[in-house]
């Protein structure tokens, strides 16, 4: 766990918040770090097995180029 002081020292360039197991919205989860973007991402294609990892690599680049 980073505090926000340490994701600003380490100089990320994006926060990632998936949607499971907590849901982060728009409205909750991106105001927590009010310097760097944030990509809110489906949590299925981070950490499930199976079919969904078919389509992951490139749902997941357009999600993260989006947030940039």
């Amino acid at each position: 766990k980073l505090s926000l002081d340490e994701l600003v020292a380490v100089d990320a360039d994006l926060v990632v918040l998936p949607d499971e197991p907590y849901l982060f919205t728009a409205d909750d989860g991106p105001e927590s770090f009010p310097h760097l973007p944030a990509a809110l991402v489906n949590g299925r294609q981070l950490t499930w097995y199976g079919p969904s990892l078919a389509t992951a690599p490139s749902r997941l680049a357009e999600a993260l180029a989006a947030a940039r």
